[in-house]
């Protein structure tokens, strides 16, 4: 492995945890709204235990998009597990 490649992945890491520190101690410039308003808000996520996917929301549109999403990335673990490359 070249070492230059090896420098920036340090590099990028670095820059990653400076990022979320910043995202952690600066304010966040959104006004809060009364907690009495309620917004419907659609969520959705995947959880992946090794292989297996595991997805959950509350839209159906968001979920589907999810499971396409798990699907291609079962895909993705075989295509690395079994080692086949992609040309």
């Amino acid at each position: 492995m070249r070492p230059i490649l090896i420098f920036l992945g340090i590099i990028l890491m670095f820059i990653g945890f400076f990022i979320m520190t910043l995202g952690i101690f600066l304010p966040s410039h959104q006004e809060y709204k009364d907690t009495e308003t309620e917004e419907d808000v659609e969520y959705s996520g995947i959880v992946m235990i090794g292989p297996i996917p595991i997805v959950f929301g509350n839209s159906p549109g968001l979920m589907m998009l999810s499971v396409l999403i798990a699907i291609l990335m079962i895909i993705w673990i075989f295509l690395f597990a079994f080692g086949l490359k992609i040309k």
